[in-house]
């Protein structure tokens, strides 16, 4: 999987998160523009709050068959500064730690080690990209499913767009659909975003889901 593919997922999306209670609403049409708004202020949170994010990605074929592909981003931050991180892929094991201006990593079950700062990253150089036309967009949003969890009212909202473009000619069409969780106090508890391309039976999958109890980060032994 490429990483243009990953980045599509993680920009606009990305079965079920069973919390077991009780529903208490019905389908229900909103503004898509009200739910983006409600993603942007719980990622705000996310600047000055302890969290834990597990981030799996992955990729099926076709409908209804087991995964060709997969790569799971455990990530725990406290503010400011503080971060572990696990990468997994395939049977590869990358962890991360950086804490108080010192940065540790290790492979797999190897020893950890002490290393500089990462540089900083600079995006790709522009380049010639494949003429395409201006995209046209239809999108539809709801509120699927309201229920209480732990005394806390949490609110399920999914959004289905679909991309519409021209690319040297030929007429591409993604259908994108992503759900989203929402505790009462604005925090995002899950995200669940699906790309499918059509006459492509390939489909991509982004599954995020946060918590923001139990996160401690400390430094790791090293020998």
């Amino acid at each position: 999987m490429n990483r243009s593919n990953v980045a599509i997922l993680c920009f606009g999306f990305f079965i079920l998160f069973a919390f077991g209670d009780v529903s208490l609403a019905q389908d229900k049409e909103v503004n898509s523009l009200e739910i983006s708004r409600m993603e942007q202020a719980a990622m705000g949170m996310l600047h000055s709050i302890p969290y834990r994010s597990t981030v799996t990605a992955e990729s099926f074929p076709e409908r209804g068959k087991e995964a060709s592909w997969k790569s799971v981003i455990v990530r725990e931050v406290v503010p400011p500064g503080q971060l572990h991180e696990i990468v997994l892929d395939k049977s590869n094991r990358r962890e991360y730690i950086a804490l108080n201006g010192k940065h540790y990593q290790r492979f797999n079950d190897g020893a950890w080690q002490a290393f500089p700062p990462p540089p900083d990253y600079v995006g790709p150089a522009s380049g010639s990209a494949a003429p395409s036309s201006r995209p046209r967009f239809e999108n539809q949003a709801r509120l699927v499913d309201s229920f209480t969890d732990k005394n806390r009212f949490v609110s399920v909202y999914e959004i289905k767009i679909k991309v519409t473009k021209d690319v040297e000619g030929k007429e591409i069409t993604q259908l994108m659909t992503s759900r989203l969780w929402f505790r009462d106090d604005g925090k995002l508890l899950k995200k669940v975003a699906e790309l499918e391309t059509v006459g492509d039976p390939k489909i991509l999958t982004n599954t995020t889901v946060y918590e923001y109890e139990g996160i401690n980060i400390e430094a790791p032994v090293i020998p």
